[in-house]
């Protein structure tokens, strides 16, 4: 089962869902970085933010799961591969989440950098 795991897809959803995971909570911490005039535009940013990341997921992530279960809904691959991709992105996000521990603080002030430049 091992090797039907698709190891590019699960390192891309691993960075996608820290991203999604830490978006808000940045924005929160960032308008907190900020002088109070620039707050506002550290909040909104994470809109942005969670935008970005629900394209990235649209475009990489489920496209895949959709022609899996399609092949196998037909019978052009096995179930094992489906089954496999479904451990794999409950794993990834998890892991997903405990990256995002790691970067919310760089990210806040990637937030807080950002509402000053604009």
């Amino acid at each position: 089962m091992i090797k039907t795991i698709p190891k590019r897809l699960f390192v891309v959803n691993v960075i996608i869902s820290s991203v999604y995971t830490i978006a808000i909570f940045s924005a929160i911490y960032a308008s907190m970085l900020v002088p109070k005039d620039l707050s506002q535009a550290a909040l909104m940013s994470s809109g942005i933010i969670n935008g970005i990341s629900t394209i990235l997921l649209t475009l990489f992530i489920d496209p895949k799961a959709s022609v899996l279960a399609d092949r196998v809904m037909k019978k052009q691959c096995d179930y094992i591969y489906l089954k496999s991709y479904s451990l794999t992105m409950i794993s990834s996000k998890f892991l997903g989440t405990i990256l995002s521990q790691l970067l919310f603080i760089p990210a806040a002030y990637y937030v807080a950098w950002f509402a000053k430049w604009i």
